[in-house]
């Protein structure tokens, strides 16, 4: 019997009952987080991420149509083939390269300053809970799916595309726990874990930049990234920002790129300042600039 995943995976249903799950995981946290005083959550901090959640919502349903045109046309005219969306094997190599691509963004989003501009909104949080999840910032919808849009060449149904990935994100949304210990070991070694994802959400310098995948971890060990949990975590930022709100949650490290490149002496500093490692400065001496840690407090 053939299945159309499309229709299986786009039901009202699945989604409602992720939007369920996803509202009892959070009662959840927060039941036990207050039966054992554990104070996983703070009022203030939730608000923001609910609220981020909420903008980002918006935002991707508005720019879904866009994506799905883009994806419609390489699917129609540029694709290299086209593969049914009843084929078994299909959806699973779909899985698999919708898995790959989330990895190299999501450690793109880490290495390269102007893309980690957008992203180090979901990192600027001291507190780490299943609320977390949602903190995200809205500009990355903009230009995410371009490197999706490789999957239509390969000729993967756009829908599905969009379904898969999806999937990808809902399944995220339990690995953001301090409540859940270490799962079986051969669990541990294929799919992302709240353990692996602690980790990626560490300030400690041996965390820094590690576990980057979405549902499997195995793209982080082949690729030397991964880090097992070895000490407590501290969650947040390097630098952590003075003030939490919306606006400078979204927009602080745009503001810094803006101080940097008007301050650099030169043309390769610029560029440093915005694609290269979000912890470049130029070498000792070379500009006064760079001599001064950030002297404005965000």
């Amino acid at each position: 019997m053939e299945i159309n995943f499309v229709e299986v995976l786009d039901g009202s249903t699945a989604k409602a009952l992720a939007a369920i799950s996803y509202i009892a995981l959070v009662a959840l946290e927060f039941y036990i987080s207050t039966k054992k005083r554990q104070k996983l959550y703070e009022a203030k901090d939730t608000f923001i991420n609910l609220s981020l959640g909420t903008l980002n919502s918006v935002v991707k349903l508005l720019v879904k149509g866009t994506t799905l045109l883009l994806f419609y046309t390489i699917h129609e005219h540029f694709a290299i083939m086209h593969i049914p969306v009843t084929s078994w094997a299909g959806l699973i190599a779909l899985f698999l390269l919708n898995d790959l691509t989330f990895y190299f963004y999501h450690r793109l989003s880490h290495e390269s300053r102007l893309f980690w501009a957008t992203h180090v909104t979901h990192h600027s949080s001291q507190v780490f809970n299943v609320s977390t999840a949602l903190r995200g910032n809205f500009i990355h919808f903009f230009y995410r799916f371009v490197f999706w849009s490789p999957l239509a060449f390969l000729g993967f149904d756009p829908i599905l595309i969009v379904l898969v990935d999806e999937i990808g994100f809902y399944y995220q949304m339990w690995i953001h726990t301090k409540t859940i210990g270490r799962t079986p070991h051969w669990f541990e070694f294929i799919f992302n874990t709240p353990s692996h994802h602690r980790v990626h959400h560490g300030s400690n310098q041996a965390y820094l930049d590690k576990n980057y995948g979405a549902v499997l971890i195995i793209w982080d060990r082949l690729f030397g990234t991964f880090q097992a949990e070895k000490e407590e975590v501290v969650y947040g930022l390097t630098k952590n920002l003075k003030k939490q709100n919306m606006v400078t949650v979204i927009t602080h490290e745009f503001r810094d790129i803006w101080r940097d490149v008007r301050g650099a002496k030169d043309w390769k500093s610029r560029w440093h300042y915005i694609f290269g490692h979000p912890g470049w400065k130029p070498e000792k001496g070379q500009e006064e600039v760079a001599a001064k840690e950030r002297e404005t407090a965000v």
